[in-house]
């Protein structure tokens, strides 16, 4: 007995925009740096990355050691079976054969490029530890059993977030402005169970 199929009928998708469809099945995805989309070139995809000095797949690039590789290579070097290995004259001949190589330089300057510090504490986080600086100053200890702590922070707690609230110029600086001390030094308020906080 033969096996009847059922086939579903195709049905023509009239709400489907075919062309932006088309675009999104055949784009290789958006490039996010501004400067990679300037020297990206969409008619040379496979070469962009050659030229360059690029990677798609570090993994292939610059490969985990394999032992059991290391191995076979050696044995065949035994048995007088050496393959011509690239020396690193014609490597480096290679590596310069690059008209756009001038990028790796460019993204590497870029990435040790020192960044600036964005980190700011919230306006009611300054408010609540400006509390416990004025009240108890650097005894962190004291400050735990006060009322306010409704948070129930640990006294290594508040050591950390004041550690972290001196750490900010911007936000300590208007801090020591607003009760008259001197900005950039340590108030000279004494420490109770801690080491320096000043670094």
């Amino acid at each position: 007995m033969k096996i009847r199929k059922n086939h579903q009928r195709k049905r023509y998708r009239y709400n489907v925009n075919r062309k932006t469809m088309r675009k999104t099945r055949e784009s290789t995805g958006k490039i996010k740096d501004p400067e990679m989309k300037k020297l990206w070139i969409e008619t040379k995809r496979n070469k962009n990355f050659n030229e360059l000095g690029l990677s798609s797949d570090p993994n292939k690039t610059v490969p985990i050691p394999n032992f059991k590789q290391h191995r076979l290579k050696a044995v065949k070097i035994v048995n007088g079976f050496i393959e011509e290995e690239i020396d690193d004259e014609e490597l480096n001949e290679k590596i310069t054969d690059r008209p756009r190589g001038y990028v790796i330089e460019q993204l590497e300057a870029d990435a040790t490029a020192p960044r600036e510090k964005l980190l700011r504490l919230p306006k009611n986080s300054i408010d609540h530890l400006s509390y416990f600086l004025d009240k108890y100053k650097f005894n962190y200890k004291d400050m735990v059993a006060d009322r306010r702590n409704y948070l129930q922070w640990t006294w290594k707690q508040f050591r950390m977030k004041i550690k972290k609230f001196m750490s900010i110029p911007e936000q300590f600086d208007e801090f020591l402005k607003q009760r008259n001390l001197k900005t950039g030094v340590k108030p000279a308020w004494e420490e109770y169970d801690s080491d320096s906080e000043w670094k």
